[in-house]
């Protein structure tokens, strides 16, 4: 195009100068109407690219304000997911800390409801006991009313000791000294008391033998012990034989190890040479309910 510009530039002065041919002036105009013509189609080349730079800078700068816009966008998410993730490790932590919660709270109505319940159980348990001793104190009432007429007369004493009833027969209304057959005094005496016992079916009595510090020494009874354990077997036998369950009576013999009072005296060894008829407590009681509530307490503590 510079090249057009510059035989244009040429051609003019010629045309001007009026020293050309007539052909050669036809043939300069042609020339410069042709490189008109080229020179339009360049003009208007030139202002095709202008429309298409325009064009394209129209579209550069929209696509400009799309970038930013976006980049607005993403700022905003990237703001928007960080607050979310805040709120997340938030929540996290609530949760973590409302479990705690729950597992304390959880504990410790475990712990009330297991101090309910040994409550009740102690609460049963000292029911079952405050009968227990009812039932003792009633049985003993019995006991005094019915050997009353023995009581007076001197044959026993009735007593709770160690909660337990207790009906304390001296030796020597049973046996003469040294023997373990019982005499005919003794024999009515517990005639007596079998009638009261047999009327308890649901208790246990024990029969135990006691002697003073003495020593026996024979071919049958080489010690204290033989002689208050044979002693307390006559009279279980007897017992039986008039009615007392077998399944409700046994016997012990304790020789001069469980004394009344001092041996230092003959008052005192009378008391201690004795047959006592044992009521057994409620076993039950003391063997289920007790150690369960004992235990019960020591948890608490």
């Amino acid at each position: 195009m510079k090249q057009q510009f510059i035989i244009i530039a040429t051609l003019i002065p010629m045309l001007l100068s009026g020293c050309v041919s007539s052909g050669k002036h036809d043939m300069a105009l042609a020339e410069i109407d042709s490189m008109r013509l080229s020179l339009d189609s360049a003009q208007d080349e030139i202002n095709r690219n202008h429309q298409t730079i325009v064009q394209t800078e129209l579209e550069l700068e929209h696509a400009t304000k799309k970038i930013a816009t976006a980049r607005g966008e993403i700022d905003r998410s990237q703001q928007q997911i960080e607050s979310t993730e805040q709120e997340l490790l938030t929540a996290k932590n609530t949760v973590t800390s409302t479990r705690s919660d729950i597992e304390k709270l959880e504990h410790r109505r475990a712990l009330l409801q297991r101090e309910l319940s040994d409550s009740r159980l102690q609460m049963t348990t000292l029911k079952n006991i405050e009968a227990e001793t009812t039932r003792r104190n009633e049985i003993y009432a019995q006991f005094v009313d019915r050997l009353k007429t023995m009581i007076d007369g001197g044959q026993l004493t009735v007593s709770i000791e160690q909660g337990r009833i207790a009906i304390n027969l001296p030796n020597n209304v049973l046996f003469s000294s040294g023997s373990a057959t019982l005499n005919s005094d003794g024999s009515q005496a517990l005639t007596q008391i079998a009638a009261l016992l047999s009327q308890f079916s649901d208790r246990r009595f024990q029969i135990e033998g006691h002697t003073d510090n003495n020593p026996i020494k024979s071919a049958r009874f080489p010690s204290n012990w033989e002689l208050s354990t044979s002693r307390a077997l006559s009279v279980v036998h007897l017992l039986s034989g008039l009615g007392v369950s077998a399944e409700n009576i046994s016997a012990a013999g304790f020789g001069e190890f469980h004394p009344r009072a001092s041996n230092d005296s003959e008052e005192g060894r009378q008391l201690n040479r004795r047959i006592e008829i044992i009521m057994q407590p409620n076993l039950e009681i003391l063997s289920n309910e007790l150690p369960s509530m004992v235990s019960s307490l020591d948890d608490t503590e």
